[in-house]
């Protein structure tokens, strides 16, 4: 089961109320059509004596208790992976097929595949882990001993489903490995140390904590002590985190308990998983947490490479350059020892920040190049907002209006204030409307007179009095399609309904003539998968093609296609042109405003043709 489904029937259980659509999207960092989905899924496919009821006005109520929920085969997989790769972690050596089959009651044939499966997911996420197997032998479990028990860790939490019965859920996972009795004296230890220390309180960070500290009791009781990889700067830094006072207070204490020695290296990985829990804690002193020289010299030259590739001068811009510094910084030793990075609104980030998510994935791709530091897709939603940040700070006044003040001078002042504070891309001027010229007036896009003028032109509105809410939704109305209007015109359309994802994309390639941008799409899609919310997706290459200008190619599905973390039924691709990437970005905005307009949206997922998806972007009605 999806981890987000378990978010969402815990947030239901735990507020005995209803819950706007929009409010659990927020929390759980999907789309409002998401959360619909999400719950017909789980009335029609897991949930038992127990049902989501939907409110068109009040909007979601959990009705019964979530006992128990329904076994699908995905889950079973799921579950029998947890307690294979445990048994691989509780060998001293090799363990059979037979062994494992016979503890988990399934056939050895089932266990094979599992194991084959568990490899590739391994192969995936995990650069120091392998599984080996040997005929005769069976298989066993090798590597890092920290992404051992990070493994084990994240495939503890997928049944447990809420704060009463996560210890039924834990004992069950960690049985005999942890009695009840001293799992609820370890959340009794861990509330106590919860309040003392500050650490956010909330179901989801209980359970990934006390998981991480069992596995790692266990492990440390039976000698297997995680790889020491540091120098003494690099301990010298982590000590200066609240992380590592949390760390060792906690680990400290709870050995001490248990009887456990806990070596510093042990205090050390810990700090770093608190880390990755973005728990939003800080350093104690951030002036004084020495930036590696290796990543400063990697962050800058990734800067000035977007430099080039983006026509902008990002490498100048020291908030981008501190900010990324700081935190990349915080977060490299956690990404080089693939702890996974916690952020639940990476779907949210990747909607709303189109442009700062498209650079992000650019900057990513050129660090691993320059330093070898892989980002997975979370920290990447972390550095969109860098990105998105700068961008906002550069933001040029592309739109001008002329204010005609005429006999309402003060009232016309206020209006320029007021479209100011609403409109951050206008340059707006004032003028006295009886000493202006209408060839110096008519060069503005948008002219605003406080009653008629001599000026007759079809860019102007006519204010009479202090300016009203119609007023106001006329000029909102004339600034989105200033700002709006897709000047850019789709290449290529499709709406075959494709099985495969790889053969839709050489589709829409072959369509715009660059099919030897192939692989590069396919490399940007390993570094995060291209669906944003809403069932759509924008697959683009990391590298420019061989063409002069920008080409976009749109393919529409009948029926949705699995694009990695949610089905897709609009693909609009990007395939920028060499020396054309300030088009790209343009293209990107305009793709967001496609996006949050729900109404534009369903119509052009209607379209069946090039002509037709063009003309209803083009001829669409703003809305305020």
């Amino acid at each position: 089961m999806k981890e987000k489904y378990l978010r969402l029937i815990a947030m239901l259980q735990e507020e005995h109320k209803y819950l706007k659509g929009k409010e659990i999207a927020k929390r759980l960092g999907i789309s409002d059509r998401s959360v619909r989905n999400y719950v017909k899924d789980l009335n029609e496919n897991y949930l038992i004596d127990s049902k989501i009821l939907t409110n068109k006005n009040k909007g979601y109520i959990l009705s019964g208790a979530v006992e128990d929920i329904k076994v699908s085969e995905h889950f079973e997989f799921e579950e029998r992976m947890f307690f294979i790769v445990r048994f691989l972690l509780d060998a001293h050596d090799w363990i059979t097929y037979e062994e494992i089959a016979e503890s988990l009651y399934f056939s050895n044939q089932t266990i094979r595949l599992d194991v084959i499966k568990i490899q590739g997911m391994i192969e995936n996420q995990y650069q120091h882990l392998r599984i080996e197997s040997v005929i005769f032998k069976g298989v066993r479990l090798t590597g890092s001993e920290i992404e051992k028990r990070l493994l084990l860790e994240s495939l503890s939490k997928i049944t447990t489903l809420n704060k009463t019965n996560f210890i039924d859920s834990l004992a069950y996972h960690f049985k005999n490995w942890i009695e009840r009795d001293s799992l609820e004296s370890l959340m009794n230890f861990f509330q106590k140390k919860s309040a003392n220390l500050q650490i956010p309180e909330n179901s989801e960070t209980t359970l990934s904590i006390l998981s991480y500290l069992i596995i790692s009791m266990r492990r440390i009781s039976q000698d297997h002590i995680c790889d020491y990889s540091f120098d003494s700067l690099d301990l010298v830094e982590i000590e200066s985190t609240k992380e590592f006072e949390v760390a060792k207070s906690i680990m400290y204490d709870y050995g001490s308990q248990l009887r456990i020695i806990i070596p510093d290296v042990e205090i050390i990985y810990f700090s770093f998983y608190l880390i990755s829990q973005r728990l939003m804690f800080s350093a104690k002193d951030d002036h004084m947490f020495t930036i590696p020289q290796e990543l400063s010299n990697g962050v800058k030259k990734s800067l000035k490479v977007l430099d080039q590739m983006y026509s902008m001068s990002l490498s100048d811009d020291e908030q981008l350059y501190s900010g990324l510094l700081m935190h990349l910084a915080r977060d490299m030793y956690p990404l080089m020892f693939n702890f996974y990075i916690e952020n639940s609104f990476i779907t949210t980030i990747k909607k709303e920040f189109i442009q700062g998510y498209y650079m992000a994935i650019s900057f990513a791709n050129d660090l691993k190049r320059s330093i070898y530091l892989q980002l997975p897709e979370n920290e990447i939603g972390y550095i969109a907002i860098h990105f998105a940040s700068f961008l906002e700070r550069c933001k040029t006044k592309n739109i001008s209006i002329v204010i005609l003040l005429g006999r309402h001078q003060s009232v016309g002042y206020l209006l320029k204030k007021e479209l100011e504070r609403r409109y951050s891309n206008a340059a707006i001027k004032t003028v006295i409307s009886q000493t202006s010229d209408s060839d110096n007036i008519s060069k503005f896009d948008l002219i605003i007179s406080f009653g008629s003028v001599a000026v007759n032109q079809s860019n102007m509105i006519v204010i009479n009095g202090i300016p009203i809410e119609e007023d106001y939704r006329k000029i909102d109305q004339f600034m989105r399609k200033m700002n709006y209007v897709f000047g850019i015109k789709i290449d290529y359309f499709t709406k075959k309904n494709f099985q495969d994802k790889e053969e839709l994309l050489l589709e829409l390639l072959s369509g715009i003539g660059t099919p030897e941008m192939f692989e590069s799409i396919l490399e940007r899609e390993d570094f995060s998968t291209t669906d944003i919310s809403d069932g759509i997706a924008i697959p683009h290459p990391l590298l420019t093609s061989k063409l002069e200008k920008t080409k976009i190619a749109v393919a529409i599905q009948d029926k949705p296609i699995d694009w990695g973390s949610q089905f897709v039924d609009l693909i609009i691709m990007i395939v920028p042109g060499k020396n054309d990437q300030k088009i790209t970005s343009r293209v990107m905005e305009e793709i967001y405003n496609i996006i949050k307009d729900p109404e534009l949206l369903i119509e052009v997922k209607k379209a069946n043709s090039l002509e037709e998806f063009n003309s209803t972007i083009e001829n669409r009605e703003m809305r305020t």
